[in-house]
C-alpha cells in the first residue's frame, strides 16, 4: 500500500471485514482474493473519501517484480505486442484487474484495458491505479512509449491525472466507454530490452501451471465463487464467468458437476451467505434486495425461505433471541 495511504490508516482499518490478517499480507502462499482486495479499496474510499489520483498515488509504487510471473513473461517477449497476447490468458495471476488487450486498425493501435468487470463502485480507485501501475512498470523497464491518445472511463480530473503518468502531451479524452492508448501503428510493435524468446517461453509455462495447480487447489468453484463476490449486485452469466476463467461453458459446466455442485447452486449459496450476513448486520430486507441485485423485495423473500424455511424477518427474529 502506498505510504500515503499507509499514513493515514492502520492496517487493521485497510482490512476491516475482509477476512483477511496482517500475516496474509506477509505470506507468499495465502489467497487474496479479487472480492478481499475490493473490499479494501472500499475501506480506503469510505475512510478518506474517492479523492481523483488516490488510485495513481498507489499505482505509481508498481514494479516487474510485484507483477510476479506474468510480469517477466512480458519483460522477456520480444515486443509489446507480443508481450500483451503471451499474458493475456494469465491475467487472473496478475495483480491488476483491467483485462488487457492489443489492437490495431488501418492507422493505429491500440492498448485496450477492459475495467467492465469491475464493481462499479471501485471501478475509478482501481483503473486509477491499475493503469498508473502498467505505465510505472513499462517506464521502470526502459519501455517508452509514445501515445497520441488516452481515452479512458474517468471523468476529466482523474482521466488528466492519469494520462500525465504515461505521457506529458498526450490527448486527454475523458468519460469514455473503455479506456484505450492509441499510438502509431508501429508502437506496438516496440521492441523490449530484455527479450529473450527461451525465457519467455519458459514463464509463459509457469503461468500455465500456476494457474492450473491454483484451480487444483480451490477447485473451479471457488473460481466462480471469487468472481460472484465481486459485486453481489451485479451476478454475472455463467458464459462471461467461463469466459474469464478461459473456459468452454460445457467445460465450465462439466467441472462444476464434478465437484458436486452448479453455477446455479453457487450464486444461490453466495446469496444466502450474503443475504444473511446483511441480516444481522440489520440492512432492511429492501436494501439487501437492493444489494443482492433482485428487482423486487418479494424475489429475495421467496428465494430465502427457500433457502432457511423461514422469511428474511423470521430468520433476523430468531437470531436475536438466540
Amino acid at each position: 500500500m502506498a505510504k500515503g495511504v499507509a499514513g493515514r490508516m492502520t492496517t487493521a482499518d485497510l482490512l476491516s471485514g475482509t477476512g483477511l490478517t496482517e500475516a496474509d499480507l506477509v505470506d507468499e502462499t495465502a489467497e487474496i482474493w479479487p472480492h478481499q482486495e475490493f473490499a479494501v479499496v472500499r475501506n480506503i474510499i469510505g475512510q478518506l473519501g474517492d479523492c481523483p489520483g488516490q488510485g495513481i498515488e498507489i499505482g505509481l509504487f508498481s514494479t516487474f517484480g510485484r507483477a510476479g510471473i506474468v510480469g517477466f513473461t512480458f519483460l522477456a517477449s520480444a515486443t509489446v505486442r507480443e508481450g500483451i497476447e503471451r499474458i493475456a490468458p494469465y491475467l487472473a495471476l496478475s495483480p491488476s484487474h483491467v483485462r488487457l488487450s492489443a489492437e490495431v486498425d488501418d492507422t493505429r493501435s491500440y492498448i485496450v484495458a477492459d475495467d467492465s468487470d469491475i464493481p462499479a463502485d471501485v471501478r475509478s480507485f482501481i483503473v486509477e491505479r491499475d493503469l498508473a501501475g502498467i505505465g510505472a512498470v513499462l517506464q521502470g523497464a526502459n519501455v517508452l512509449l509514445s501515445p497520441d491518445w488516452f481515452e479512458t472511463t474517468l471523468g476529466e480530473d482523474r482521466a488528466e491525472r492519469l494520462v500525465r503518468t504515461w505521457s506529458p502531451t498526450a490527448e486527454v479524452r475523458p468519460n469514455k466507454t473503455l479506456n484505450r492508448i492509441a499510438g502509431p501503428r508501429e508502437m506496438l510493435d516496440a521492441e523490449l530490452p530484455q527479450a529473450d524468446p527461451n525465457m519467455a517461453r519458459l514463464f509463459e509455462r509457469q503461468c500455465a501451471e500456476l494457474l492450473d495447480r491454483r484451480l487444483a487447489r480451490v477447485g473451479v468453484s471457488g473460481q466462480v465463487r471469487s468472481r460472484l463476490l465481486h459485486d453481489p449486485s451485479h451476478f454475472p452469466s455463467m458464459e462471461s464467468v467461463a469466459d474469464e476463467l478461459h473456459l468452454d461453458p460445457r467445460t465450465l459446466r462439466r467441472r462444476l458437476t464434478e465437484e458436486g455442485t452448479s453455477f446455479r447452486a453457487l450464486v444461490d449459496d453466495v446469496r444466502r451467505t450474503l443475504a444473511e450476513s446483511l441480516l444481522a448486520d440489520d440492512m432492511t430486507i429492501d436494501a439487501i434486495a437492493v444489494r443482492l441485485g433482485y428487482a423486487e423485495t418479494a424475489s429475495l423473500t421467496h428465494a430465502f425461505t427457500r433457502w432457511t424455511g423461514m422469511s428474511p424477518s423470521r430468520w433476523r427474529a430468531h437470531l436475536r433471541r438466540r
